[in-house]
C-alpha cells in the first residue's frame, strides 16, 4: 500500500512530527492523526489551508463570509492535495492558532496499512499552553513513538 511521508512541525518550535499515512485517508483522518501525534485533545475548531483553498470541518461562519476556496472536509480529496501541494498548513484553534506547517516529504511505494510515526522531534503538547498574553509554548511530557503508533493502529485499524 502507496503512504504519504508528511513532516508536520508546530510553527516558531522545535516540535515536529514525520509520519507515513496510506494512501486513501481524508482531511478528517490526517486531523485525527495530527491531534494523536501532537498530544492534542481535540478541543477546539480546526482547518487546513492547502493550495490557496480553506478546509475546514464546518464553516464555523456564515456562508456569505466564507473564501471562494472553500471545501468541506468531507468533500475535499486529501490524496489530490498531497499529490499536487508541497508543502500546506493546519491550524488548530482559531482563538490562540497553533498553526502545523506540513511538507509532503514524499511516496512510500509499499508502506504501511495504518499512519505510522516514523521519527519525531520535542516533546508532546500540553493542552492548554498558551496564555491569553504570551506566545510561549508550555511542553508536555516526552514522546513515547511505540504509544503513538499503538494510539494510531487502534484509532485505524480497527
Amino acid at each position: 500500500m502507496k503512504n504519504y511521508v508528511l513532516k508536520i512541525r508546530l510553527e516558531n518550535t522545535d516540535i515536529s512530527r514525520t509520519l507515513a499515512i496510506p494512501e486513501g485517508y481524508g482531511f478528517a483522518d490526517l486531523h485525527e492523526i495530527i491531534q494523536i501525534a501532537f498530544g492534542w485533545e481535540d478541543y477546539f475548531y480546526h482547518s487546513f489551508r492547502a493550495g490557496g483553498t480553506l478546509i475546514a470541518d464546518d464553516a464555523n461562519e456564515e456562508i456569505d463570509l466564507l473564501p471562494d476556496k472553500f471545501k468541506y472536509e468531507a468533500e475535499a480529496n486529501l490524496e489530490f492535495f498531497l499529490r499536487n501541494v508541497k508543502n500546506f498548513t493546519y491550524t488548530y484553534d482559531i482563538e490562540q492558532p497553533w498553526v502545523h506547517e506540513i511538507e509532503v516529504e514524499g511516496v512510500l511505494e509499499e508502506g504501511f496499512e495504518c499512519p505510522v510515526l516514523l521519527e519525531h522531534t520535542g516533546r508532546m503538547i500540553s493542552e492548554k499552553l498558551i496564555d491569553d498574553d504570551t506566545d510561549d509554548v508550555s511542553l508536555g511530557g516526552p514522546v513515547s513513538k511505540n504509544a503513538i503508533n499503538l494510539m494510531l493502529e487502534e484509532t485505524f485499524l480497527y
